[in-house]
């Protein structure tokens, strides 16, 4: 795979690597990047695309998460940054994760926000890949991609007493800039059902974890709080009054909730 693209914000010497979600860009980390460097000057955050969700992208093939996450290792010692704090939402954190746990000593610290270690049953991983193998064809149909979008929008997942009216137009406008064939490549390829279980490898991480979730976002809350229980060194922080999408909808509050752990893990 090519270069990473990302763009940074701060100019500290600590780093903190942040991957967004299936559908999203960088710049989806904006608003909390803000609020963050308001309670952390001292640090510096990459704000990464994934591969296949920039425009930049080019000859363009849609790695494994295991080549993602060389990638990833690879960057850190580009930059000349010795280490870096990971933090994923999502899809993110899934990748994010697994990074974290192949490469400890480049990230010591890992968050997790709305995101999970996997899926351990093999049927419901079977049935998890058939599913998204049935919403890649759709990708791959040509049919209306803004269509899919507000039903992606409109799964319960993503219910929340946060989300306002106009969410839903800014979502569909801003994601319409995606290729509807990569994205069709990504969540085939990074399918939880595809991605390995880290749910075993938890208690072997030797670094220290928070995972974020949103107090009204009951499946992830409840995955927060046992991959808490599994790793070693870890903390579980529930927002109030928010869902899934807590980059979106409480970004005050999860920068906040991020820089207080981080400033406790020096």
């Amino acid at each position: 795979m090519g270069p990473l693209n990302f763009h940074t914000r701060g100019t500290g010497g600590r780093v903190l690597l942040c991957l967004h979600g299936f559908l999203g860009e960088g710049s989806d980390w904006a608003e909390f990047a803000d609020a963050f460097l308001v309670h952390s000057p001292e640090w510096q955050l990459a704000l990464i695309d994934l591969p296949g969700h920039s425009e930049e992208d080019s000859g363009w093939l849609c790695p494994t998460a295991d080549e993602f996450s060389q990638s990833l290792r690879d960057l850190v010692a580009a930059e000349g940054w010795g280490t870096a704090a990971m933090a994923g939402y999502s899809l993110g954190g899934r990748l994010g994760l697994q990074t974290a746990l192949s490469f400890p000593e480049v990230f010591p610290v890992f968050i997790g926000i709305s995101t999970t270690a996997g899926i351990d049953d093999e049927a419901e991983r079977a049935r998890r890949v058939d599913s998204d193998s049935a919403l890649a064809s759709r990708l791959r149909s040509g049919g209306d991609f803004a269509g899919f979008l507000r039903e992606w929008w409109h799964q319960p997942v993503f219910a929340s007493p946060a989300r306002l009216g106009d969410d839903l137009e800014n979502f569909v406008t801003s994601r319409q800039r995606r290729d509807p064939i990569r994205m069709a490549a990504c969540l085939e390829t990074w399918s939880s059902g595809r991605m390995p279980s880290q749910w075993s490898a938890l208690p072997d991480y030797p670094g220290s974890a928070l995972l974020l979730s949103g107090d009204a976002d009951c499946k992830y809350r409840s995955v927060a709080a046992q991959m808490q229980s599994d790793f070693r060194n870890a903390e579980h922080h529930s927002i109030a009054g928010a869902g899934h999408q807590l980059l979106m909808e409480k970004p005050q509050e999860a920068a906040q909730a991020m820089a207080a752990f981080l400033n406790q893990h020096k």
